[in-house]
């Protein structure tokens, strides 16, 4: 990884990054090896027992680095840090103030994710400034919640990130449903483009930002 720090603070696209980090090393986690039809399975039926959104979470590598893009409030973060046991989180937003996601959410995301300190760090940039913080196949995981009414910028999201995760590594997003067709069209692209088996989590969940399905996908 590309000059990153552990140390718990938020980063704008102004400051510089510190150079004193180092990716603690990871135990294998039960899916992290070769794909092959036994894990494609496995996936299926866990992917069909979920009924939550950070169910996905628990799959999430033991001791793994990865990232959340689409932050808000840090209500998705807080429970990746909860449920997975992920040496490292990166909430990465841009607290804009765009669709009401500025510095109020900002500020509420930061007060949440104070007690993971030290697997959290917040980083205030946009998306594409933030690729290159960060080495290809450096993330073992990755959650894509951005702009969902352009279809992650037309899966531009996906395109981008991809080469930063490494193989068995997962991605995931949210809103996997008819009331936003174009986040189904990207996704639909971006895993036959890349041959990867999609898996989605029928959410049952009543509260506004988990109620449409998450889709992830491991990749090979």
């Amino acid at each position: 990884m590309n000059d990153m720090s552990h140390d718990y603070r938020s980063q704008s696209r102004d400051e510089t990054m510190p150079t004193d980090a180092a990716v603690r090393p990871c135990e294998p986690a039960l899916f992290y090896g070769a794909y092959d039809a036994e894990i494609s399975q496995a996936l299926r039926t866990l992917a069909g027992s979920f009924t939550n959104r950070d169910d996905v979470a628990t799959l999430f590598r033991d001791g793994g680095t990865g990232a959340e893009l689409g932050v808000a409030a840090g209500d998705f973060s807080e429970r990746i840090l909860k449920r997975s046991k992920c040496g490292h989180l990166y909430s990465i937003d841009m607290w804009a103030g765009d669709r009401g996601h500025g510095v109020d959410q900002y500020r509420e995301a930061i007060a949440r994710l104070a007690p993971y300190r030290t697997r959290n760090s917040i980083l205030r940039m946009r998306f594409d400034e933030a690729l290159s913080l960060f080495d290809d196949h450096s993330l073992d995981f990755l959650y894509v919640d951005g702009y969902a009414h352009d279809g992650e910028l037309n899966g531009a999201t996906f395109r981008d990130w991809f080469p930063k995760l490494r193989s068995g590594g997962l991605i995931a997003g949210d809103d996997y449903h008819a009331d936003w067709p174009l986040v189904v069209a990207a996704v639909d692209s971006f895993v036959a483009e890349n041959r990867l088996e999609l898996h989605v989590i029928d959410c049952s969940e009543e509260s506004w930002n988990s109620k449409y399905p998450t889709w992830f996908a491991m990749k090979p």
